[in-house]
């Protein structure tokens, strides 16, 4: 039996790995970068070890350190988690090789997978249902075409030793073929240090249908159960359910069956998923990833199971009969992840510190999560920051309780794709039989955030600024109202309010009606917006107010002068003029090129290669409707220019470079 278990992973699978170890009674070793000193896994686990900077290539892909901690703690098995390396032959061997239990199929498994070209034909010497299409290699340009020609179009390149949506590539006519070839090879080296691609038959809106199976290490294979994973973004999953909806029961039948001989054909063992792509009643083998996949708990809640104590009591040599009692499958499972991105940026990444993150408790309620409060999402790893699971009797259950959960979840501190994740679950389309890889795509306009709503968001903040000071009595609070800095009495009993959300500024007049009513009007043209009336506040937090005679529920949260609203799952950030009073009050900066405050580059007085003297105004910031200059520290010469005038900077963007003057 293991008795000591090192997680060759961080995050919220390192987390999710740790805990079940935990309930096994296996003491865990994790390992962390540099920027993960004080991650939610370094917590979790009993021991964990610094294995090297933030590049991943220097910690989390480093099998030499990882094997040599692995052996100083005496561990008796890896389990390497999903991503990284999991799915690395050379790593299996290696840990293998260093007499150590590898949670994982053999290496040889792993390799008849590692390639599509080489699966490809594996699979159809097994009788497996593939596309139509061919590996390029070792032909002519003329004999690509040709056999393009004869296939029909669309047709979609692939990198052979890669995923992710890197090398991919559509082509719709023959005219595209040659350049389009040329790209995804450039790409597939790039990205996978191999430029051998594919080409098959694209099918224009397929659903993503995927198998999960586990095998032991005496040739049982059972197939578990499906999952339905077509709502992606850039190829990639962000809604998971199972079982896989508006399937006939014998076409799923025949796809188990097809992923147990896909199995058996590489003589697998180990938990693993089968992945097709399903059209017209008619599907057709993808990929199999040979690890656990990231949407592995939506399986674990319609059957009742662990699958991570599954892989685990594998790796011991127990037979699946002793692990797997029976397999049942209970209600409808549903799961979504919740990036730290801008889905109205292309979903854009937004590293940052969390400053809160609260997903509701109920029974019916799963959070897999690596992050807490106060926990910083690192630029250097995937931006995903937890999986929200809800389990309902049916599918339509599951749907009403995600939709309340994800309503009711704050995620305050960076962006965050809440919001959007709830306009899929609620779109109608989602919940009837239009699921499809291309459904954000198509309904896009209905899943991003309405203009409207943004506005409203910001005129409720206008109100709250005088309604806060106007109670700010309550010690919870604390209120800057006092010193006036955020707003300004104008005239007609209208008092202006003034702040910046994502980089732009928002002025408005706010009349006030009575202690609890306001009438926000917009700054120049002072046309009446909107009416608020405050019905209920506790702790200065949750508000409930009637806006235009329609009632509107919101939460505040208060760091450092920033402010975060969030309604309906969807939050923005506010930050006061208060919080930038001092630094306004000042006519210049000097001592920095680093802009003080976020605002517009007004005017850039300076060029490269100019020398300026001590206390030369080289730049002006514009915001909350004053300008400030930034002065040269130093005598020098202007080396860089990272900026344009007009253009947008945030706090601490490095304006200009200098090279100091010798004395």
């Amino acid at each position: 039996m293991i008795k000591r278990l090192l997680i060759a992973n961080r995050g919220e699978i390192a987390v999710r790995i740790a805990r079940t170890c935990k309930k096994m009674g296996i003491e865990t070793v994790s390992i962390y970068s540099d920027v993960d000193k004080n991650s939610m896994h370094f917590r979790e686990t009993d021991h964990s070890v610094h294995i090297g900077s933030s590049i991943s290539e220097k910690s989390y892909l480093n099998i030499k350190k990882i094997i040599n901690v692995a052996k100083d703690f005496k561990v008796d098995a890896i389990h390497p988690g999903y991503g990284f390396l999991s799915e690395n032959p050379s790593f299996s061997k290696m840990v293998k090789k260093n007499n150590i239990i590898f949670i994982g199929p053999s290496e040889s498994s792993m390799k008849s997978m590692a390639y599509k070209n080489e699966a490809r034909k594996l699979m159809e010497d097994a009788g497996v249902s593939v596309l139509p299409g061919f590996p390029v290699e070792n032909m002519s340009n003329n004999k690509i075409v040709n056999k393009c020609n004869d296939i029909g179009y669309p047709l979609i390149i692939k990198a052979s030793a890669g995923g992710g949506g890197k090398g991919m590539h559509v082509i719709r006519a023959a005219d595209e073929i040659i350049q389009k070839l040329e790209q995804a090879k450039r790409e597939a080296l790039s990205s996978f240090g191999d430029d051998k691609v594919l080409i098959e038959k694209y099918l224009e809106s397929p659903r993503h249908i995927e198998v999960q199976i586990v095998a032991d290490n005496f040739g049982n294979i059972q197939a578990l159960s499906d999952r339905d994973c077509s709502i992606q973004r850039r190829h990639q999953k962000v809604v998971e359910e199972a079982p896989a909806p508006f399937i006939k029961q014998n076409i799923k039948d025949n796809m188990a069956k097809q992923a147990i001989e896909v199995a058996k054909k590489i003589a697998y063992s180990g938990a693993g998923t089968i992945e097709f792509l399903y059209e017209n009643n008619e599907f057709y083998f993808m990929e199999m990833n040979t690890r656990l996949q990231v949407e592995h708990p939506v399986t674990e809640e319609i059957l009742g199971i662990d699958l991570v104590e599954v892989q685990i009591r594998i790796a011991c040599n127990e037979k699946l009969e002793n692990i797997i009692k029976k397999i049942k499958i209970n209600g409808h499972a549903l799961e979504v992840r919740v990036y730290a991105e801008n889905p109205e940026n292309d979903f854009l990444p937004s590293p940052g510190k969390i400053k809160k993150f609260e997903v509701p408790k109920e029974d019916y309620i799963r959070l897999d999560t690596g992050y807490e409060d106060y926990d910083e999402v690192s630029p250097y790893y995937d931006p995903m920051i937890a999986k929200i699971i809800t389990y309902g009797k049916d599918r339509n259950d599951a749907i009403r309780k995600m939709s309340i959960t994800l309503g009711k979840t704050k995620l305050f501190g960076l962006d965050n794709n809440v919001y959007f994740l709830n306009n899929i679950i609620i779109n109608k389309y989602f919940s009837k039989k239009d699921i499809n890889t291309q459904f954000i795509d198509k309904f896009w306009t209905e899943l991003v955030t309405p203009a409207k709503l943004k506005e409203d968001f910001r005129i409720l903040f206008a109100s709250l600024f005088i309604y806060l000071r106007n109670n700010e009595n309550n010690s919870s609070f604390y209120s800057p109202w006092s010193n006036k800095e955020n707003w300004r009495h104008v005239n007609n009993d209208k008092e202006e309010v003034l702040f910046i959300d994502n980089k732009d500024e928002f002025n408005f007049k706010c009349q006030i009606i009575s202690e609890n009513e306001y009438i926000i009007f917009s700054s120049l043209e002072e046309i009446q917006l909107a009416e608020i009336k405050y019905l209920t506040n506790e702790n200065n937090s949750i508000f409930k107010v009637l806006f235009n005679n329609k009632p509107f529920e919101f939460e505040v949260f208060e760091d450092n002068n920033e402010y975060y609203f969030s309604s309906m799952g969807y939050s923005f950030k506010y930050v006061s003029k208060e919080k930038y009073a001092n630094i306004l009050s000042e006519d210049s900066v000097a001592g920095s090129f680093d802009a003080p405050v976020p605002g517009k580059v007004a005017k850039i007085f300076t060029k490269v290669n100019q020398k300026v003297k001590k206390g030369y105004i080289v730049a002006v910031i514009e915001a909350m409707k004053m300008e400030h200059s930034i002065t040269a520290p130093y005598n020098g010469k202007i080396k860089k220019i990272n900026v344009k005038e007009n253009q947008q900077v945030d706090e601490g963007f490095t304006l200009i470079e200098m090279e100091k003057e010798n004395e």
